[in-house]
């Protein structure tokens, strides 16, 4: 179900009203735009992912109907999405800084991270019956709001398997750089722990196959890729193990 247009906004407006650079996206033209004293994050769709603008709509407004933290979807304009600001930190830069040292043992905050992630992935898997896979489940597709974490960029969803989303969350933190550090590794082992617990389903079995995978996918953008397509192997082979 579609959210409604709450006001009368054209992308001309949002164009001219734009405030600092270019937010960092790889397949889409995103920007921060200030108009009539309210903040709006527009993202206007490429050629080859055009069809998708109706996607994301639609996953935001369903989103916000089924009480999983997401920006309020405000207009799907032709090939743009335009939804309310939200405030806040990115997951991976916290990340990031949470994992700056070499300790191997995870402290309270990464501990709080990963419970918080997986619980955000639960709630979003099961308003969708398990039935719906948000995709492109990267740190960097989350933020830190006032109320919690929230979740960011649904261009990805469809209906395939869920256990893609946490493969995918946790390759991204294990190949933060330094990758596959103990510490990291631990990482990953506490989010699907957490996950399992709030979703009822244990399905670690199925776990190393889809972090392989993900990690084959994202290395292709990686200048180490040959060293992360190894460690891919070694996780789905059971010689890596998520701690």
């Amino acid at each position: 179900m579609l959210v409604k247009m709450a006001v009368s906004i054209s992308l001309r407006e949002l164009e001219d009203s734009r405030v600092g650079p270019l937010m960092r996206s790889r397949k889409n033209r995103v920007f921060r735009s200030v108009l009539r004293g309210n903040q709006y994050v527009v993202k206007v769709f490429r050629e080859a992912w055009r069809e998708r603008a109706q996607v994301e709509f639609e996953v935001l407004s369903e989103c916000r109907n089924r009480g999983v933290p997401a920006p309020v979807p405000v207009a799907l304009l032709g090939d743009a999405v335009v939804m309310e600001y939200v405030e806040g930190d990115s997951v991976a830069d916290v990340f990031d800084r949470s994992f700056s040292s070499s300790e191997a043992e995870l402290d309270a905050p990464q501990k709080a991270l990963a419970h918080s992630l997986a619980s955000w992935l639960s709630t979003f898997h099961a308003a969708f019956a398990f039935r719906l896979a948000r995709g492109d489940t990267i740190l960097r597709n989350f933020v830190i709001a006032q109320n919690g974490i929230m979740g960011l960029d649904f261009e990805e969803a469809g209906e395939v398997d869920t256990i893609g989303d946490l493969g995918q969350l946790c390759a991204s933190a294990l190949m933060t750089d330094p990758s596959f550090t103990p510490a990291k590794r631990s990482f990953a082992g506490q989010l699907s722990e957490r996950y399992w617990e709030f979703t009822g389903r244990d399905r670690s079995a199925d776990l190393p196959k889809a972090v392989a995978a993900s990690i084959r996918y994202y290395a292709q953008y990686r200048q180490n890729m040959e060293e992360q397509m190894k460690k891919a192997g070694m996780v789905e082979e059971g010689r890596l193990l998520l701690i």
